[in-house]
């Protein structure tokens, strides 16, 4: 069975070079295939008109079209392809001057369409050129036409045929210059359109960059928020120890297991910290895992809680039952260290806060309470709005202002809500909930 939609797509693809990013080069193209059908047309014509030599033409011409046509769509030789299509039609259109009766035949109307052709595909500076050639062969074979007449055989056999033909040429000429306008119409809007799907992509690529920087900013914020106090309470020992003067074999000891401790608790955080951000920055699952919260909290409590002490702090946690959560814990992981370090650095030496976990009907509950400067009244509305500026804690400690807004950020991602109550001077709690199961939450930091 014949498939009429492939061959009317292949001869699409003939018709119109969508390939060639060159619009002469299309429109030649195009003009070749429109002539090649024109000249099948009027061979046929001719022979019902009896003109034999007429038919030859028309039939002869078709060669070296194709070759034109070769060296253009195959071998990309377009200034040689268009001396030669320019080389050969005035000499043919000379000679069906003299084959269609002069002044009398229609040729007056392929001089008008051969003109439209070559500068349509000519380059800028030909232009002027080819429109030259074009009116010396007219003047000239209208002038022998008018005044040497004689010089020109009579084949038309009537009246009749001499209409038909003028009548034919005239509509070929005119489709002729239809489809080549079409042409030029239909590249400029399929140009057009490819670059508005370049515009487009290239609006999507800068909108992914901006939110890629954004997302690289939050995770260097990250990165520094939670590393800088564990990191800190490290160096503090160390002053101590260079500060202390001679200390007791049992100090010395005591202090080194704590410091070790501190260390290996510090580096795996630091692990963990930057596999999480690894998978944030690639766009990729995080790790799902199923673990309980004790577990999963252990490590970030025990170094908080040194970091805690050190300023005179003390942690109260406390875990109703042991509840299980599963899916991307490093969210988790992440919300609770910059609740508990915001705590630590807003409390006032002495001061408490403290940790509450629990669950309720699919829900785990994350608390943490202070007792430090508290957050006034106007401040709550913005809390958790994006404001990168400097903050600075109770005793100095500086940070990037993007904590809260982080924490509000993930809580979302976590398909869960991070509620505050706070009053100036008595202390701020922060509830996260989240539901344990979290195997649907998104993948990236937005």
């Amino acid at each position: 069975m014949v498939n009429w939609n492939r061959i009317v797509e292949q001869l699409k693809s003939w018709f119109f070079w969508h390939r060639t990013p060159v619009m002469e080069k299309q429109i030649f193209n195009s003009m070749l295939f429109i002539i090649a059908i024109y000249l099948v047309a009027m061979g046929i014509l001719n022979v019902f008109l009896n003109q034999p030599g007429l038919t030859l033409i028309s039939f002869f011409t078709l060669v070296p079209l194709a070759c034109v046509y070769y060296l253009v769509r195959i071998k990309n030789r377009y200034r040689l392809s268009l001396y030669l299509f320019g080389g050969l039609s005035y000499p043919l259109i000379a000679a069906n001057f003299f084959l269609n009766d002069g002044i009398l035949g229609p040729t007056s109307y392929i001089f008008i369409l051969m003109n439209v052709v070559l500068i349509s595909i000519a380059p800028l500076k030909m232009i002027s050129g080819w429109t030259a050639v074009n009116i010396v062969f007219f003047v000239v074979l209208y002038y022998i036409g008018t005044y040497h007449s004689d010089w020109i055989p009579s084949n038309y056999i009537s009246e009749n045929y001499l209409f038909i033909d003028h009548i034919l040429t005239y509509i070929g000429s005119l489709l002729g210059i239809t489809l080549l306008l079409t042409t030029i119409k239909q590249y400029y809007h399929f140009q057009k359109s490819e670059a508005e799907f370049k515009r487009n992509e290239l609006a999507l690529l800068n909108r992914d960059l901006n939110n890629l920087n954004q997302q690289k900013d939050k995770i260097i914020a990250i990165i520094v928020h939670d590393l800088k106090n564990p990191l800190n309470s490290i160096l503090q020992t160390l002053e101590l120890i260079d500060q202390a003067g001679d200390l007791t074999p049992e100090e010395l000891n005591f202090i080194h297991s704590e410091l070790l401790k501190n260390t290996k608790r510090t580096y795996l955080m630091m692990e963990n910290i930057l596999e999480w951000s690894s998978f944030e920055l690639n766009n990729t699952q995080n790790r799902v895992r199923q673990i309980d919260l004790k577990g999963l909290l252990k490590d970030t409590l025990d170094i908080m809680a040194s970091i805690a002490a050190q300023k005179q702090l003390t942690l109260h946690v406390n875990f109703n039952g042991n509840p299980e959560v599963h899916g991307e814990t490093d969210r988790v992981l992440l919300i609770a260290r910059n609740l508990i370090q915001n705590a630590i650095k807003f409390s006032n030496q002495g001061g408490s806060i403290w940790l509450e976990v629990s669950s309720d009907d699919g829900q785990i509950i994350i608390s943490v309470k202070d007792n430090g400067i508290g957050i006034s009244e106007h401040k709550l509305n913005d809390l958790f709005q994006l404001e990168i500026k400097p903050t600075y804690g109770t005793a100095n400690e500086k940070g990037t202002g993007m904590g809260l807004h982080i924490c509000y950020q993930n809580a979302m991602k976590l398909g869960g809500t991070l509620e505050v109550r706070s009053k100036g001077g008595v202390g701020s709690t922060f509830t996260l909930r989240f539901p344990d199961n979290l195997e649907e939450t998104p993948k990236t930091l937005s």
